[in-house]
């Protein structure tokens, strides 16, 4: 029987499943190899890979992905000048390069394959994306000429494919961030950071260039709550 898992939980010794209402669950006493798909190539769905390697001995896994390349927010969430966090990647090229592991880039799921094939081509299928839209605040001005969501800003300066024409407008002295976490600072930090500190990186070209040329001097951080309860941390201030 096929499986969409609504949970997938590793602890310590297998597989604990909580299936959809109505859908068969896996029984992993099967004979046959045990066919895992994982959907989305980030940090949870090459750990959801690892653990199931690990446990399950004679499980294959595919993992799909919609970009071209894998390793998701890791690739293309990290800044550029914190590189130490993207070490997690040796782990994960283990990981697919192992002989019971596949990697498939350039696959919506949605649009290239249904969900509902995926349940009828594997025994378990683990949906492991990360979000893909942005969250509106709804508010006032939101959508005039100058405002950006963090997470397009970053996937500029990181190189997710089809984000290079963003061309965010870097004219003026200051720039203000809504929000105080770790994306907030790291956003902050490449926006004044010195330009030969930024070539050292593997910051985009293009993104280079434009912080080459901005004008931005000053960059004002906005929280909703106080500075005891910011939510980022130390490394992202240095």
């Amino acid at each position: 029987a096929r499986a969409l898992l609504a949970g997938v939980y590793l602890r310590g010794i297998g597989l604990h499943r909580r299936p959809l209402p109505g859908v068969q669950g896996f029984s992993s006493s099967s004979d046959c190899d045990l066919q895992v798909c994982v959907v989305g190539s980030g940090p949870a769905g090459f750990y959801a890979a690892q653990h199931v390697l690990k446990l399950q001995k004679s499980a294959i896994v595919d993992v799909y992905e919609k970009l071209p390349v894998p390793f998701g927010l890791v690739r293309f969430g990290v800044a550029p000048d914190h590189p130490e966090v993207k070490n997690v990647i040796n782990s994960f090229t283990q990981t697919m390069h192992h002989g019971r592991c596949s990697f498939y880039g350039n696959i919506t799921v949605g649009k290239d394959i249904s969900v509902e094939e995926l349940k009828q081509a594997y025994h378990v299928v683990i949906l492991a994306y990360g979000a893909q839209d942005n969250l509106m605040l709804e508010i006032p001005g939101e959508s005039l000429h100058g405002v950006y969501s963090a997470r397009s800003i970053v996937e500029w300066y990181n190189g997710v494919p089809g984000i290079q024409n963003l061309n965010p407008d870097l004219s003026c002295e200051t720039a203000v961030i809504l929000g105080q976490g770790n994306v907030a600072l790291d956003v902050a930090r490449i926006l004044i950071s010195p330009i030969d500190l930024l070539k050292k990186t593997d910051i985009t070209s293009y993104s280079l260039e434009a912080i080459a040329a901005s004008k931005v001097k000053r960059v004002l951080i906005v929280g909703r709550r106080g500075p005891l309860q910011v939510a980022f941390t130390i490394k992202e201030l240095r």
